[in-house]
């Protein structure tokens, strides 16, 4: 789902699908610069231009633009390679210094906390967005020096040539990459604030993109780019564009007739893909998706159960379903979200939906203070700590000791004691 944001604002998305694809394989490049390929983490920013940084421990951001202007896989793994390299070279612990001095604690938190997740609605299934900070501060902030460029360059070299990629990933993206120059060579662009002239990194590894191997075509990439485009390009004008009868075109298509408020058009042709997919999570997924966003719950229901069993434990797919469940607040209802949303809270870092409905399943479970408790989780999750400690402080004299949620609160009140 997506809100108007303010202009000045950085939002992410979040989708099960684009997700797992980019961390994967951002977890191989990983295990090529022999860093450790679980503590590799990904965050989609909702933003045309083609642009990736590393912000803070082993993070990479990436702009949904640079995925749906890549041609092919080959393109954004240079550019997840590279940006790798600056973790590998330790440029993102040397330029700590200029985070701090352009204030971004409270961005970077908020980024990788995701602190407004969905607040009003949906959490995930198509696309949910997440709202960050002041983008002026990230900017200062991302201001490398052209030698790390380089360097991280080289490594990414190594380790495009290590995993069999072809270099015509890194010409075709810095071809994108002189046009947007000649364009907006007066206006601070997101990209050219952070690298140097890409006539001049081409320079310095043309000996490497000389005479490289066609890049092979990726189902995958393939089908997260048509989905980011379905979501992020005009609808109209992509109709127009993809009218060919390839999957990804249908998928695009179907997207953009479902922007257009044209749900059973787009569930018609999601359908024909589904007899050609039928144990694909993410098509169900994305019916549920139109369902519950339309009024029809019980379809959505029946669609995201499927997404469910074919994919079990995908804590976006658990939380849409919950929240459908909650939808019709009966006992049953409740207790199935319930068992969902304990999972969820358990692998998520930052489950700030998840709690609030938590919270209301316990209502409707009428279990009070469980219900509280679930708030003073969502109230620390969104940044309401002193909110969460005094609810805390005051259920501990109410909730039983045996209670599995009474040695959390402990450590929460504990903790915001040691920060005070």
């Amino acid at each position: 789902m997506f809100w108007s944001l303010p202009a000045h604002a950085i939002s992410l998305i979040r989708d099960t699908e684009v997700e797992e694809a980019v961390l994967a394989w951002v977890q191989v490049i990983f295990k090529a610069a022999n860093l450790e390929p679980e503590n590799a983490r990904i965050m989609l920013v909702n933003d045309p231009s083609i642009n990736a940084f590393v912000a803070g421990g082993q993070t990479i951001f990436i702009h949904t633009g640079l995925i749906t202007q890549s041609k092919m896989l080959d393109d954004l793994m240079f550019v997840l390679s590279h940006e790798t390299g600056h973790i590998v070279g330790g440029h993102v612990t040397r330029g700590m210094t200029a985070y701090k001095n352009a204030q971004t604690a409270t961005l970077i938190s908020t980024i990788l906390g995701g602190v407004i997740a969905v607040a009003a609605g949906r959490p995930d299934a198509g696309i949910a967005v997440m709202v960050g900070s002041q983008s002026s501060a990230l900017g200062s902030f991302l201001t490398y020096r052209q030698t790390e460029e380089s360097s991280a360059d080289r490594i990414a070299i190594d380790i495009m040539n290590k995993l069999g990629y072809s270099m015509q990933g890194f010409t075709n993206t810095m071809q994108a990459i002189q046009h947007l120059e000649r364009i907006n060579m007066s206006e601070d662009g997101g990209y050219l604030r952070t690298h140097p002239l890409s006539q001049t990194r081409m320079q310095d590894v043309a000996r490497f993109t000389k005479n490289a191997p066609a890049p092979k075509p990726n189902k995958t990439f393939d089908r997260i780019r048509a989905k980011l485009i379905g979501f992020m390009n005009d609808p109209k004008a992509n109709l127009k564009q993809y009218q060919d009868n390839s999957l990804t075109s249908q998928y695009i298509r179907a997207i953009s007739l479902y922007r257009l408020s044209k749900r059973d058009e787009a569930i018609a042709l999601l359908d024909k893909i589904i007899t050609v997919e039928p144990n694909n999570p993410y098509l169900y997924e994305l019916k549920g998706q139109f369902y519950f966003e339309t009024g029809d719950i019980p379809k959505a229901i029946t669609n995201y159960e499927k997404a469910n069993n074919l994919k079990p434990n995908a804590p976006l797919i658990e939380t849409a379903l919950a929240q459908s469940y909650l939808e019709n607040k009966t006992t049953s209802n409740a207790t199935k979200a319930l068992k969902l949303l304990q999972h969820v809270v358990l692998v998520e870092e930052e489950p700030v939906l998840p709690w609030r409905l938590m919270a209301t399943a316990y209502d409707v479970l009428k279990q009070p203070i469980n219900a509280q408790y679930a708030m003073v989780e969502y109230n620390l999750s969104i940044g309401k700590t002193t909110v969460a400690l005094t609810a805390a402080k005051k259920l501990t004299k109410t909730m039983q000791k045996d209670n599995p949620h009474y040695q959390r609160l402990l450590d929460i009140i504990a903790l915001g004691d040691k920060k005070d």
